[in-house]
């Protein structure tokens, strides 16, 4: 069975784990700093199976102006890879659907690399459609 319930502060080498696996080196204490933040509109999840916290995911909640709703995005979103393949992710992404139900979202997105083909398919499989690409401009 798995539990995905909010992250804290003691799951931080955890999360600092399975961010590097999807290729983001983070430090501790910005994580830290990060996790103990009440923010309303941001959200991290884990999910733990028998003890072991096994997966990721990070929320958003927003306001987009184009359609006048409030909108969910899936920041980050990995299943350790000892774990993957055995519907976690699924999990994940259910339980974001639901909190973005409960919340009053118009819609749930997810970004994910151009260059993961293999995940692309996987959100599409999952009913997900390709609907825009992004574009960031790295600010110092």
């Amino acid at each position: 069975m798995v539990n995905i319930i909010k992250a804290e502060p003691i799951h931080v080498y955890d999360i600092k784990s399975l961010l590097l696996q999807l290729g983001y080196e983070s430090e501790e204490s910005q994580l830290l700093s990060a996790l103990s933040l009440e923010d309303k509109n941001s959200e991290v999840f884990i999910a733990i199976k028998e003890s072991k916290v096994v997966g990721l995911m990070s929320l958003i909640y927003f306001h987009y102006f184009p359609i006048q709703k409030s909108l969910c995005r899936i920041t980050s979103i990995v299943v350790n890879e000892n774990s993957r393949n055995t519907g976690i992710g699924k999990k994940l992404i259910d339980f974001a659907l639901n909190q973005a139900q409960a919340k009053s979202c118009a819609q749930l997105e997810v970004t994910t690399s151009l260059s993961r083909k293999a995940t692309q398919a996987y959100y599409e499989q999952l009913g997900f459609t390709k609907a825009s690409y992004r574009y960031y401009l790295n600010i110092n």
